[in-house]
């Protein structure tokens, strides 16, 4: 059965090896992800003066993850830099226009293994002091947007996603994320 959601459209990916290095190659994203190849994603953090991170909760007809919290993010394609990809996602998933230099590097291609996914992942923040009615959630993709505490953002990743419902995982991304976010606190 093929989905029409638009997350699951069939596109090109880079494949690296597991240091990090770009192979050459291309591949589908369906076989990336059947194969387990390692990629390049992208996420973008929308923060607030209140210490608060911007979440995502994943639509209920996403395969994976479904009505999981989440970061803004999404893959990076072929032919695609980092910051084209974040200010795309950005732009799709949370209706904002932001030229490429709004976004403030966080951190840059850490290893990112899940269950069903092997990435390394560039994250880029910019801070918000914006209400939620403030963005236009891709109803396809997202269900609900919502301010988290950062502390409480944290204790998400540590306590792992079946706990929480979230995509979080105890993982390198994500242990480097809560360092950079603690000096941003």
């Amino acid at each position: 059965m093929k989905s029409n959601n638009v997350a699951d459209k069939e596109e090109n990916l880079k494949v690296f090896d597991a240091q990090g290095e770009y192979t050459g190659r291309y591949a589908p994203r369906s076989v990336v992800h059947k194969q387990g190849l390692f990629h390049q994603e992208v996420a973008f953090i929308p923060l607030n003066n209140k210490k608060q991170i911007l979440l995502q909760r994943r639509s209920k007809n996403k395969k994976s993850y479904p009505n999981c919290w989440a970061l803004c993010a999404g893959h990076v394609v072929e032919n695609q830099t980092t910051l084209e990809a974040v200010q795309m996602e950005a732009n799709e998933e949370l209706g904002l226009d932001l030229k490429q230099e709004d976004f403030l590097l966080l951190i840059d291609k850490v290893k990112n293994i899940r269950e069903d996914n092997n990435a390394f992942t560039t994250c880029y923040y910019k801070i918000i002091n914006e209400p939620l009615s403030f963005f236009k959630k891709q109803d396809e993709e997202v269900e609900e947007l919502k301010w988290f505490d950062i502390l409480d953002f944290e204790k998400m990743i540590k306590n792992g996603w079946r706990k929480n419902n979230c995509i979080f995982k105890d993982n390198e991304f994500y242990n480097e994320l809560i360092t950079k976010l603690k000096i941003l606190r």
